[in-house]
């Protein structure tokens, strides 16, 4: 399975069960794909769901039993931005006039330098 990183999907994912008297767990992931941080190999898929608590779900895919794709174009448009200090990748996403980046300054700061160089490129 090839997922480019942009792709509306929905996802169903199977997997052997921990709860007593229940044989497997399905569930559903809707969103879009992202690129895998540098930690997870291509056996995974990421994708960012909206959820608050999770907001991208990382899924192996041995247990992706069903996909879906959407042709619903978005305004949402995913970025990679280089750090000039760590030379490190960030991921800016953006979606609806909203800028967020997956670096630790936005995640404490709600800005960072990476989302202020997307939002002059627009």
């Amino acid at each position: 399975m090839n997922f480019s990183i942009g792709a509306s999907v929905e996802l169903t994912t199977k997997w052997k069960s921990n709860i007593l008297g229940k044989d497997h767990d399905i569930n559903t992931f809707k969103g879009k794909v992202v690129p895998n941080p540098k930690w997870l190999d291509k056996d995974y898929v990421s994708v960012r769901t909206g959820n608050p608590l999770y907001p991208i779900s990382h899924i192996h895919k041995k247990f992706i039993v069903g996909h879906t794709f959407s042709e619903n174009r978005s305004t949402e448009r995913i970025f990679q931005v280089k750090s000039k200090a760590s030379g490190k990748i960030y991921t800016v996403i953006s979606a609806d006039g909203n800028v967020t980046c997956d670096c630790v300054g936005f995640q404490f700061r709600r800005m960072c330098k990476h989302t202020a160089k997307v939002k002059a490129m627009l």
